[in-house]
């Protein structure tokens, strides 16, 4: 294992002597579980690291904040992206309960819910669509379609306001919302561009130049169009690379997708998500 550069890390960002000695003993104890370098395993390797904390209850956020920072400064960027998959559901489903909670009131909404349980953390991403789907057939039985739609549409990530100020800047900076469009574009090409060059991810993608160039070429993607007053929006693949390599519309679909809950099953064909 390559503890130096994790080391360095958190010297670098200023994390206490506390935090890297608890770091370090988690990694050791991961190594001696595979019996192999760490550095070097491949995904299902990483799913079995996965399942034993999750057998002896360590499957918490720190542990994979810890696995995130190690594979990063190890540049294993699929390992990494691998971990996303896992935390990419986190507080989805506790959100959207609270705002039913919120809609129906919390008695009403215990008992809709019954024994439904939002999914832990470790939960295999082949998983996910199953809580979906049922979260969806008791959201269905029980509200309208208006409310259904009012508890799933919210700030399920836990976005901070702060991540879009420097855009609300340079929105009220321009001198009209199609200059602003196009200039976000520019900046958002330039900001992939940056990422390839500086070999860094750019959030769950590796960006190539054809990634680049893709973007590039649709102002759509990243930023927006307005085209006989109308906007137009097109979202960026969650896996750009494989997306425009996919020879096939379900590959398509599934390397397009962001959302955990949904995505395996687009490959598996169930269950069938609303």
């Amino acid at each position: 294992m390559k503890l130096h550069l994790l080391k360095k890390l958190y010297k670098d960002n200023k994390i206490s002597d506390f935090e890297l000695s608890d770091a370090i003993a988690l990694l050791i104890r991961m190594n001696a579980q595979v019996d192999l370098d760490i550095d070097f395993i491949d995904e299902k390797t990483l799913d079995v690291i996965i399942k034993f904390l999750v057998d002896n209850d360590l499957s918490e956020y720190k542990s994979f904040v810890v696995l995130m920072r190690y594979y990063r400064v190890v540049d294993r960027k699929d390992l990494f992206i691998h971990l996303t998959r896992y935390t990419g559901m986190l507080d989805v489903i506790d959100n959207i309960i609270g705002r039913l909670n919120k809609l129906v009131g919390k008695e009403k909404a215990e008992e809709m819910l019954g024994d439904y349980r939002a999914p832990y953390l470790g939960v295999k991403p082949e998983v996910l669509p199953q809580y979906a789907d049922r979260l969806m057939k008791i959201l269905n039985k029980y509200l309208s379609e208006e409310d259904v739609k009012k508890v799933l549409t919210g700030n399920n990530h836990n976005l901070s306001e702060k991540a879009i100020v420097g855009e609300k800047i340079e929105y009220e900076n321009s001198a009209s919302f199609k200059k602003y469009l196009k200039a976000r574009h520019q900046r958002k090409v330039q900001e992939l561009q940056n990422h390839l060059d500086e070999n860094k991810l750019w959030f769950e993608q590796v960006i190539t130049q054809e990634v680049v160039d893709f973007v590039k070429g649709n102002q759509e993607v990243l930023s927006g169009k307005i085209v006989d007053d109308k906007l137009y929006i097109t979202k960026i693949p969650y896996d750009t690379l494989s997306y425009l390599n996919a020879d096939n519309d379900v590959d398509k679909k599934y390397y397009g997708c962001h959302c955990p809950f949904a995505r395996e099953a687009i490959k598996s064909g169930a269950p069938e998500i609303d």
